[in-house]
């Protein structure tokens, strides 16, 4: 996300204002997705380790599978989507 140009001096005030205002939006969303994924994984675990001998709970595996998983496709998506959207630059 490059620089933008001054256009009139409160335009690059503004700007720089939303500028801080979405990194902070994107380090929650990313810290909450990850903590979706931690438990998802977390989930996983404890269905490794206390049901999976006898195949109870098998509800738990999809459930965390699900939640472990979402927020990188998600992640992922926004990315690639990011580098293929084109930028003018005049």
């Amino acid at each position: 996300m490059g620089t933008p140009k001054e256009v009139e001096n409160g335009d690059y005030e503004y700007y720089k204002e939303n500028q801080r205002i979405t990194k902070s939006y994107y380090l929650i969303i990313f810290i909450s997705s990850l903590l979706i994924s931690i438990i998802g994984g977390s989930m996983l675990g404890w269905w490794l380790h206390k049901y999976h001998p006898t195949n109870r709970q098998l509800w738990m595996v999809p459930f965390g599978l699900i939640l472990l998983l979402t927020p990188v496709i998600v992640w992922l998506s926004l990315i690639i989507s990011d580098m293929f959207i084109s930028k003018n630059e005049e």
